[in-house]
């Protein structure tokens, strides 16, 4: 009798739901758990005191959109939201931004129809670019246009450049840019030793050689450039939470975390 009334008893049921729900939602969450839980990661390794190259950055919080890249997107931004990324492609043809995410999908957009919404609304929002094919033949060009864009809306310290390709950017910094090097793409949690160190040792050259004014990456990178990066500000990107406590857990992390300047979450569709 006292074992049927233990699986009886209303609050013993509903503990059980509650951890049964707990331990799937660590499992469906995994990667996120990871990033939880502290990580010692390479000891053969130490904090990098590389100085960054500083530019200011105005934003009300570090919570941002992701992916505002139609102008409908625009149009249905938060009238008070503190800053959104766009995805973008200089045509040195026609010397503009063209904006779409992936090259599977090439969209004529020119990012002056979707800023033109941004000024109508008077928006106050500062923009992260993550300029997607910065390189030697585009840097001058780009970089005319993108001070162009600077003045005709005025952005001045509302602008981040990002690209993979960190030799470029120092141009962008040198004139009033705050910069960002989209980190080369690894995971410290799944990485072996030797293949964490390589990809640490790639980016303390590369910020050594091209300074920049943050580092960006996926949030499972975020502890490792915290790490091994403490002077540069980490730009990252995360899932809405939903009901799921550890994904709420992490976000409440790193948006209360210091090093942690901008932290995108998905737009609506």
């Amino acid at each position: 009798m006292k074992k049927n009334s233990f699986f009886l008893n209303k609050y013993t049921v509903s503990l059980l739901i509650i951890l049964v729900c707990i331990a799937a939602d660590v499992y469906l969450h995994k990667g996120m758990t990871r990033v939880i839980i502290p990580e010692k990661f390479t000891s053969k390794r130490s904090p990098q005191e590389i100085e960054p190259c500083y530019q200011a950055l105005i934003t009300k919080d570090k919570h941002w959109m992701k992916a505002i890249n139609t102008v409908q997107r625009m149009e249905a931004l938060d009238a008070d939201a503190a800053g959104f990324e766009m995805d973008v492609y200089f045509d040195t043809a026609r010397k503009h931004f063209l904006v779409y995410h992936d090259t599977s999908e090439i969209s004529q957009l020119n990012i002056e129809a979707v800023l033109d919404v941004y000024a109508t609304r008077k928006l106050s929002a500062s923009i992260w670019l993550d300029f997607k094919n910065l390189s030697r033949s585009n840097q001058q060009q780009s970089l005319v246009y993108v001070s162009y864009l600077r003045s005709k809306y005025g952005l001045a310290n509302k602008m981040i450049i990002e690209s993979p390709a960190p030799q470029w950017l120092p141009a962008f910094c040198d004139s009033g840019f705050y910069t960002s090097y989209y980190t080369p793409y690894f995971n410290p949690y799944l990485a072996t030793e030797m293949e964490l160190i390589a990809h640490l040792d790639t980016i303390s050259n590369n910020i050594e050689k091209y300074p920049v004014s943050a580092l960006s990456g996926y949030y499972f990178q975020y502890p490792v450039l915290k790490k091994y990066f403490p002077n540069y500000p980490i730009l990252t990107w995360t899932n809405n939470s939903g009901v799921s406590l550890v994904a709420n857990s992490l976000n409440r992390l790193m948006l209360n975390d210091s090093s942690v300047a901008v932290l995108l979450f998905p737009g609506e569709n």
